[in-house]
């Protein structure tokens, strides 16, 4: 059962696409609205997948039945006949005060066997020389290949941030590729079967560098279509996983470093973590910097090694959410598909940083308002700009007056040791505004423009004891999200 039949249990859906699969839209299941949730049933190697425009929700089959039904993680799989680990935490996640963004609190969590990583080093010294040399040559290269800066630009990488991140392009010789005597790289000798010496082979390519603290770690070489591997690593690169950005306070991780180079361009509020591959696991150094992270959002494909991978990232990263792009495989593939992936990281970040990205919002449209004026030529054109300005400051200002409500009823929550559930139901009703909860002594329901509603709210509402139960004593004839919580009043 695909996120589409799922769907399509709750709320009428209308196919708006057939390319790719098809794709459907409709009302979202929590936060209503007509057109804004959006499901492409072949996703996920068939599985499906969806994403809600307003609310943000996202995700497969499983976290659907997660989001709009409520089940735990082993609960769903259950539910859809998959085969997942028995160590995978069965709670529903939640962001409430004091325990793990997955939901698991940390002494929770320490109950499993400590993961130990490996300490990564990085390559020889001769060898640092030869591929430091080696990526400046790539980099000019790069600028002489209109295409494949085209081909990054389409996957979220644009001619800048190519250029900061050092990507480049391997012409190689006369059109071939590239042989060197291993030695002069400063790499142990193999012998070929007639006893000859075997060469360096560096293959025709865009030239994938992981450069930390101006050492290169790794050359990896994304080969043309040509037969053969795809993505080939330079031997003697040092195997560390790639942490991009490891001063930020959240972090997308993904398997390939091009997608890891997406996400970080995509928002100044996360970096990213490129693992390689599905079910490697992070390094010493990596561990180090994810221990300080606020939010982990994992990206992973979603099949069996996934799952496992899901199975010990919660086990061992209380802060981690299972995060897949909305369309599409990984992040590279959803840009392409239209996704925006500073609003999908966005999304899946916890108040605290959203308020950071308010503020980050309002500095870049103070910025925008101060160039603009100082371009314009002419006076009625400063006083647009100006004006233009001061709307996007005003906007912003809104934002981080909203954000900071948020964050005090958050913290309310936690002083009184309510349910998280009630976060939950106040989103629904934010992003719902025409809905009224009527409680008074005659009456008890959930209203939109005087129609009865079902779906996740009216689950909260009257299925949820600790949530039924506060809404019962609360003193509002009519409860929405502007007076759920009375900050600084006797409830």
């Amino acid at each position: 059962m695909n996120t589409l039949d799922l769907a399509q249990r709750k709320v009428k859906m209308k196919k708006v696409a057939s390319t790719n699969g098809g794709e459907w839209h409709g009302p979202c299941p929590d936060c209503g609205g007509e057109d804004r949730f959006h499901v492409w049933p072949n996703e996920n190697e068939g599985k499906g997948g969806y994403w809600c425009r307003a609310c943000g929700k996202t995700g497969d089959n499983i976290q659907y039945l997660r989001d709009f039904e409520g089940m735990g993680f082993k609960e769903a799989c259950a539910y859809l006949g998959v085969n997942m680990p028995d160590s995978y935490d069965n709670q529903r996640p939640h962001r409430g005060p004091g325990r793990g963004l997955a939901g698991v609190a940390p002494a929770e969590s320490a109950q499993h066997p400590e993961y130990q990583p490996e300490n990564r080093p990085p390559p020889a010294d001769l060898w640092q020389e030869k591929a430091a040399r080696f990526v400046k040559w790539a980099e000019d290269n790069i600028q002489k290949q209109p295409e494949v800066l085209a081909w990054l630009a389409a996957r979220g990488i644009d001619a800048d941030t190519a250029a900061a991140y050092r990507l480049g392009w391997n012409p190689g010789e006369d059109g071939k590729d590239i042989y060197r005597a291993r030695k002069a790289w400063g790499l142990d000798e193999v012998l070929r079967d007639d006893g000859r010496p075997k060469a360096l082979w560096i293959p025709r390519g865009l030239v994938i560098p992981y450069i930390m603290d101006g050492i290169v770690y790794r050359l990896r070489i994304r080969r043309p279509d040509e037969g053969g591997p795809r993505y080939y690593v330079l031997p003697g690169s040092s195997m560390a996983v790639m942490v991009l950005e490891p001063a930020r306070l959240a972090f997308v991780v993904v398997e390939s470093e091009l997608d890891a180079i997406a996400c970080t361009a995509a928002t100044p509020l996360a970096g990213a973590v490129a693992l390689g591959s599905v079910s490697a696991k992070p390094d010493a150094a990596a561990c180090e910097v994810l221990s300080r992270a606020l939010q982990i959002l994992l990206a992973l494909d979603y099949d069996a090694a996934g799952a496992r991978a899901m199975a010990f990232w919660a086990d061992n990263f209380p802060r981690c959410d299972r995060w897949p792009v909305p369309v599409g495989k990984d992040p590279g593939e959803a840009v392409q598909m239209g996704t925006a992936l500073k609003q999908w990281i966005k999304a899946g970040l916890p108040p605290a940083l959203k308020l950071e990205a308010a503020e980050h919002d309002r500095r870049e449209a103070e910025k925008a308002a101060k160039s603009g004026l100082q371009q314009d030529k002419t006076k009625e054109s400063g006083k647009e700009h100006e004006k233009a300005g001061q709307d996007l400051e005003k906007k912003a200002e809104n934002r981080v007056k909203m954000l900071e409500r948020r964050a005090a009823e958050d913290d309310y929550v936690a002083r009184n040791g309510l349910s998280p559930l009630l976060l939950e139901l106040r989103d629904l009703l934010r992003n719902n505004p025409r809905v009224r909860i009527i409680n008074t002594p005659d009456r008890y329901t959930v209203l939109r423009d005087g129609k009865y509603v079902g779906g996740r709210i009216n689950y909260l509402v009257f299925r949820e004891p600790a949530v039924t139960d506060y809404l019962v004593n609360h003193p509002g004839g009519e409860i929405g999200w502007e007076n759920l919580f009375l900050i600084g009043e006797e409830q």
